[in-house]
């Protein structure tokens, strides 16, 4: 079929086909606009173990501290599972003095998303519908973590860790209502040429 034949067929059936770009349209844009607001925090942790010796305190070479960024290393991973732990999550939201949410410990262990890169720097995000309550969230985290970490150092003297934090970084993730719109209509049509052109072929055949 030939590109006259589709505009002819779109003219004939205008309103079938403008109807689906309309309606498309119509309901990315509404679906979009109704959307809660969305925020993304995100920030970087980094695991230190502090080395008990210095250099000029010994007559042999300390490899640049080599087993304590070893350490550090394999530290950072028992911390990125604390991230995916609900009693861990628990204890962040009543840091933060923010109520916790009634979903499911499934959901719960979801709510932070903690990345290792080596050899012990952790990215943690957490995506919230307000703003302040998630940078809270965010700072109530590090402050979490390093508390369970001193904890574990007054169990082991000889490894004791500091969890270097950054200050939180949150940006505006609420869907983009333009582009959804335009996306909208785009797709209504497409839909509004299979229309016209599925109703002129199934009247032909009758």
């Amino acid at each position: 079929m030939e590109l006259r034949e589709y505009i002819k067929i779109i003219r004939k059936y205008w309103l079938v086909f403008w109807g689906a770009i309309i309606i498309v349209g119509l309901a990315a844009f509404t679906y979009t606009k109704m959307q809660p607001k969305s925020y993304l925090a995100s920030t970087t942790l980094t695991v230190n173990k502090a080395s008990a010796m210095k250099q000029s305190q010994v007559n042999y070479y300390l490899y640049d501290n080599y087993y304590n960024v070893q350490s550090s290393a394999l530290f950072s991973q028992i911390v990125v599972s604390w991230f995916s732990s609900p009693a861990v999550v628990k204890a962040i939201y009543e840091k933060a003095d923010i109520p916790l949410p009634e979903i499911s410990q499934g959901k719960l262990a979801k709510t932070f998303k903690a990345n290792r890169e080596e050899p012990s720097t952790i990215k943690v995000s957490l995506v919230g519908t307000n703003k302040e309550e998630t940078t809270n969230l965010m700072n109530a985290a590090a402050d979490v973590i390093q508390t369970n970490t001193n904890e574990l150092g007054r169990q082991d003297k000889e490894n004791v860790y500091d969890i270097i934090k950054f200050a939180p970084l949150v940006t505006d993730n609420s869907p983009n209502l333009a582009l959804n719109t335009i996306i909208g209509l785009i797709i209504g049509f497409i839909v509004g040429i299979i229309l016209a052109v599925s109703i002129d072929y199934f009247k032909k055949e009758v």
